[in-house]
């Protein structure tokens, strides 16, 4: 008898023990984290620095052919340009800097011959062929609008400029059999500081942290003219007269180039 206790209890162990280990109840372990950003997706805000190339359109006084004034005549020219985006708080808004380098022609040609229409009689002709150089310091704010894998800045800024205003030399054929030299005019270039603004919209095409750019601008300022005109007549006099005033200058900058992009 006390042989079947045994055996009875031994059973009643072996099949608790057995269901206890086919137990399924047990919670299952947490899932892992999700990451915030896959490999294969970029954060929709960064910084960048650019880096454009360009080309210059005068507008307004600045690229007038009419007159004889010493302002306007600019052509066409080229432009480098280095700007930066630093977002506020991962934001699509954030300060926008740029410095921006611009040389433009003057035309002599066609200022003379302006000058050469008010008087028929005298032979003009130009003599030197210099250039406007603009260098614009500026700071401000931008805004993006991501548009994977397209990025569109727009921007607003002010700052002061610094421009190198032409040198004008031109010259007529003397008029008597006494003299000893031709007529001359020689306006001397100046340099000139005053306040920019520029308002322009870049378009990045993202290529991992490298982008291709391209964007357009309008800068304008208004420097002040303050340089002296010296005149020598056929004979070797000289007189000297104050050349001043306001020389506008405002274009707009095409430019394409490439930039690279931080977090």
């Amino acid at each position: 008898m006390r042989t079947l206790r045994i055996i009875f209890v031994t059973l009643l162990a072996g099949a608790a023990k057995l269901a206890i280990g086919q137990d399924n109840s047990a919670p299952a372990p947490a899932p892992a984290p999700v990451p915030q950003y896959t490999a294969t997706e970029e954060k929709p805000y960064s910084g960048f620095f650019n880096l454009g190339f360009g080309i210059t359109q005068p507008t307004g006084v600045f690229g007038r052919e009419t007159g004889t004034s010493y302002n306007g005549y600019a052509l066409s020219g080229g432009s480098f340009s280095f700007s930066a985006g630093l977002p506020i708080a991962h934001s699509n808004f954030g300060v926008a800097l740029m410095y921006n380098y611009s040389s433009n022609l003057f035309d002599v040609n066609d200022y003379v011959n302006n000058i050469q229409m008010g008087d028929a009689s005298t032979n003009y002709a130009p003599v030197l062929q210099d250039a406007y150089d603009e260098n614009f310091f500026l700071a401000g704010l931008y805004a993006t609008i991501p548009v994977n894998p397209f990025a569109i800045d727009f921007r607003l800024m002010g700052g002061p400029a610094v421009c190198d205003l032409p040198e004008v030399v031109y010259s007529a054929e003397a008029t008597s059999p006494t003299a000893t030299q031709n007529f001359v005019w020689h306006i001397a270039g100046s340099t000139s500081t005053s306040f920019a603004t520029d308002a322009g919209i870049t378009i990045r095409y993202k290529v991992g942290l490298f982008s291709l750019l391209g964007g357009i601008d309008y800068l304008w300022t208004d420097p002040m003219v303050s340089t002296t005109e010296r005149y020598t007549d056929q004979y070797g006099n000289v007189t000297y007269s104050h050349v001043g005033g306001s020389s506008p200058i405002s274009f707009l900058n095409y430019s394409l180039g490439f930039g690279f992009q931080f977090w």
